[in-house]
């Protein structure tokens, strides 16, 4: 099943998604009915989640392989061919396969100022769809950068746009080398997401 409707992802999302700053973005609201919402974000709470610290983050996540079918069910449902087409069409990359985990950020996490671009990561469009309502957390927005070049390099940033993690709201946006963004601190409270990248 696809989850993008011509109407959620068509020739006006395309538009926006070109003319987004500082970097193709879509930010789409509504993505699950409610029924829908509510058997992934019950599924949600019973997936296994491991704390994680590294460099640039302190969250807790999910293994790579999801446990829960409404869980592998939602997954399934971003990578099914018109869903992979749908987004193709928006974004004007080619798109493959996804890769979806969940994450956790309690009070204290972070995820700090990075690209998701690698030589070898194949990822096209990053993705994270928020489970929980916004009043159930403080913090945790998205936050994307813009970035300044000299001879292909970045050589200063600012924070350009935060998006809110808002229930049932999907974003979308390119990765590249200066598809910079970090989600800040959560300060009170739990964000919960399922995020990931189509590749």
């Amino acid at each position: 099943m696809s989850l993008w409707s011509p109407s959620v992802l068509g020739p006006a999302q395309a538009a926006s998604w070109r003319a987004a700053r500082p970097f193709p973005h879509l930010v789409i609201d509504d993505l699950l009915p409610p029924a829908r919402l509510e058997e992934v974000r019950q599924a949600f709470a019973r997936e296994p989640h491991r704390p994680g610290r590294g460099e640039l983050y302190e969250m807790m996540a999910s293994g790579d392989t999801l446990a829960q079918p409404a869980l592998r069910d939602f997954a399934a449902d971003l990578g099914a061919p018109a869903s992979l087409a749908a987004v193709a069409a928006a974004t004007g990359r080619a798109v493959t396969r996804v890769e979806v985990r969940g994450y956790v950020y309690l009070a204290g996490s972070y995820l700090l100022p990075h690209s998701d671009a690698g030589p070898d990561a194949g990822r096209q469009v990053a993705f994270a769809y928020y489970l929980l309502p916004s009043s159930s957390f403080q913090g945790g927005e998205l936050e994307l950068f813009a970035c300044d070049l000299a001879g292909g390099e970045i050589v200063a940033t600012a924070p350009a746009l935060r998006i809110e993690p808002r229930e049932n709201r999907v974003v979308l946006f390119e990765v590249s080398p200066v598809s910079l963004h970090q989600v800040r601190e959560v300060t009170a409270g739990g964000r919960c997401s399922l995020a990931g990248w189509f590749l």
